[in-house]
């Protein structure tokens, strides 16, 4: 399983940003748990917005937003479409989450989402896969089968969503052609226009409640920074790591998560679902040590 894709040698600064992104990510919860007092739907509204003029800024301060135009196609700009339905489906689970003390499902949701990445490896990629690598899959599987039957503590859609937005979104970011803050843009533009058709023609409201403090306020204002920033981080390393390696990275998020959820949020666990998760890391661990376990395995393998 090789680092980098073919042909790019950065691929030790795409890993620290890949771990970068999905460290901040997770610690997000803490962030968007300060801003409890607004409603998720208000908070998704603003993240959107906030964050198109944060990477129109961005652009233009480096002067590739005329660039951008010349890169744009009809396969370009539906791949975005795509890419933008999943990541504010994943915006939405995360926020919702964070503010009702959920975390404990989105890190099972960012646990699993490798296998989406990896498995798209396999298949549209056509990366091989060994009996280490088969086996760990199986038993993610099998981890994923006990947490729908036995876990009955954990709101299972949250998990399932985040797992098949996020896993979905990794996968599709390896197609485009657009650099990471211009595909993160035309996302976020995508998303300005859905945004504005809901307020329309909705019951989503912008409104914030009354009497909030000036920290709430500085806080919400940095809603572009706390999303664009790992966002670009994530689709860097997205576009520069092999795939199987971007599903490993993905690892780091759930870790925090977790982290979040039993020292902050003091959320329960259940026997179940430890059993579950010990499933997944046994599995994460089998993956990890695949270089020890097959020593004599090709270079290749893993490339897309």
């Amino acid at each position: 399983m090789t680092l980098s894709r073919p042909g790019l040698p950065n691929g030790m600064a795409a890993a620290a940003a890949g771990v970068s992104a999905n460290v901040v990510f997770g610690a997000s919860s803490l962030y968007w748990r300060l801003l409890a007092g607004i409603a998720p739907t208000t908070l998704v509204g603003y993240r959107i917005l906030i964050s198109l003029t944060t990477l129109l800024a961005i652009l233009w301060l480096t002067g590739r937003l005329r660039a951008l135009r010349s890169k744009l196609g009809p396969r370009v700009l539906a791949l975005h479409v795509a890419a933008s339905c999943l990541v504010v489906g994943n915006w939405a689970v995360f926020i919702w989450s964070s503010i009702h003390g959920h975390v404990v499902e989105t890190g099972l949701g960012y646990l699993t989402a490798p296998c989406i990445s990896i498995a798209a490896g396999v298949i549209v990629f056509r990366e091989k896969v060994d009996k280490v690598v088969a086996a760990a899959l199986l038993m993610i599987a099998a981890a994923i089968a006990l947490l729908l039957l036995r876990s009955g503590e954990l709101q299972h859609w949250l998990y399932l969503t985040a797992a098949i937005s996020w896993g979905g979104y990794a996968c599709l970011k390896r197609f485009t052609p657009l650099d990471a803050v211009s595909g993160l843009l035309m996302e976020t533009v995508f998303l300005s226009i859905g945004c504005g058709l809901a307020l329309m023609f909705s019951d989503m409201t912008l409104a914030l409640p009354a009497g909030m403090s000036t920290l709430h306020l500085a806080a919400l204002a940095m809603a572009g920074l706390v999303s664009a920033i790992p966002l670009m981080l994530f689709s860097y390393a997205a576009n520069h790591l092999s795939l199987s390696m971007n599903g490993l990275l993905q690892f780091v998020l759930p870790t925090t998560q977790f982290i979040v959820a039993t020292f902050v949020y003091r959320q329960p666990v259940l026997a179940n679902t430890v059993m579950a998760l010990s499933l997944i890391w046994l599995a994460l661990m089998a993956i990890v040590a695949r270089p020890l376990l097959l020593p004599r395995c090709p270079a290749s393998a893993g490339r897309p």
